[in-house]
């Protein structure tokens, strides 16, 4: 299991806001979903680190969690 945090900078709203997200293990991409058409946004990867197994993040992981900050 792991925790992939982002920061998304909005250049024309100048927004910044963090991206966290929970998987097990594939390859992490950014999730499209988030983008708005007209808008430019910088994207910046801080972390991608190996989780201790509990019940909990287990959970997270299997349902592609997500926290917007």
């Amino acid at each position: 299991m792991y925790k992939t945090i982002w920061v998304i900078k909005d250049s024309v709203d100048n927004v910044k806001t963090e991206l966290t997200y929970y998987h097990l293990g594939h390859i992490p991409k950014f999730p499209t979903w988030y983008m708005e058409e007209n808008h430019v946004y910088e994207i910046e990867m801080l972390w991608n680190f190996k989780l201790i197994h509990t019940p909990i993040l287990f959970f997270k992981c299997l349902t592609g969690f997500y926290i917007i900050k």
